[in-house]
């Protein structure tokens, strides 16, 4: 399982249109530790290029993905 740029968009537009986002729980759900893993090192790379955000509120808590400043172009 691998997240595609059109998969973050309609994960991203599903849940809010006025503020989009979404958790990596909610992404992971129902996937293997290896699949987990692999989208989380997806993110990492989307946030490397400012596609998203990553907000985490305290360690080993959720982490909501929103699109970043290079999201829309």
């Amino acid at each position: 399982m691998f997240i595609t740029r059109a998969d973050l968009r309609q994960s991203l537009h599903g849940e809010s249109r006025n503020y989009p986002r979404f958790s990596i729980k909610s992404l992971c759900e129902g996937s293997n530790r290896w699949q987990a893993a692999s989208t989380f090192f997806c993110l990492l790379a989307l946030k490397k290029q400012q596609i998203v955000q990553l907000h985490q509120s305290a360690p080993y808590q959720d982490i909501s993905v929103t699109p970043g400043p290079k999201y829309y172009t």
